[in-house]
């Protein structure tokens, strides 16, 4: 059975008792819609045996449309297939930065033109644990991602789970960002026990920097 979410009421409904006006759904019947939207979330209502089915069934509904939401920002079927004028001058400065460590062995860098475009900085040294994965991506629209994790590449290969560090910068901050991973790089290569505490003044830093970016 097809079913639609009302943008007014928040009910899923089958799609039968719902108008389709430019890809949003709204109820055909306009008093049973507003008188939804006025009913009494009391105690009383709550206890009603179809409030938390109908909840449940509205909030499954809503995580659809959300995760269609974030595939068109950012996922990989979400975002554009060739590379844009503006990730190719992003490429070379990172290409730049990759010729300045070349002989450093313990970092790799890699671009990876399976999906988005995106350039990885991988970091493992023999003395210390563990490795750390950096990512720059091209963001949907126009823009940048800086992304740091640390963990187990075999065991999570997106890094997703160590991830500590991300930011978000427009499309005319290409020296910020590469400013910002220069100094993840220096703390890398840096003194393994001074790592943390560097990172996590970075961190303090990145978001400082958005809150006045904000206007917070």
């Amino acid at each position: 059975m097809a079913t639609g979410i009302c943008i007014y009421c928040g009910r899923t409904l089958d799609v039968s008792q719902l108008l389709d006006k430019a890809g949003k759904y709204r109820c055909k019947n306009e008093q049973d819609c507003l008188d939804y939207q006025t009913r009494d979330d009391s105690a009383a209502s709550r206890e009603d045996p179809d409030y938390l089915s109908t909840l449940v069934k509205s909030a499954l509904a809503e995580a659809v449309e959300r995760i269609v939401a974030y595939k068109a920002a950012g996922d990989p079927a979400g975002m554009p297939g060739e590379p844009t004028a503006e990730w190719e001058g992003m490429k070379a400065a990172l290409d730049a930065l990759a010729a300045e460590y070349r002989e450093k062995t313990c970092f790799a860098f890699q671009q990876d033109e399976s999906t988005n475009p995106e350039y990885v900085v991988s970091f493992a040294a023999a003395d210390r644990d563990g490795h750390f994965r950096i990512r720059v991506g091209g963001l949907a629209g126009a823009g940048y991602s800086l992304t740091v994790a640390r963990g187990d590449a075999a065991a999570d290969p997106d890094g997703l789970y160590g991830e500590f560090l991300h930011k978000s910068y427009p499309g005319d901050r290409q020296e910020e960002l590469l400013k910002d991973l220069s100094v993840i790089l220096v703390i890398l290569e840096g003194e393994a026990e001074l790592a943390p505490a560097r990172f996590r003044a970075l961190r303090r830093e990145l978001e400082a920097r958005s809150y006045r970016e904000d206007g917070v």
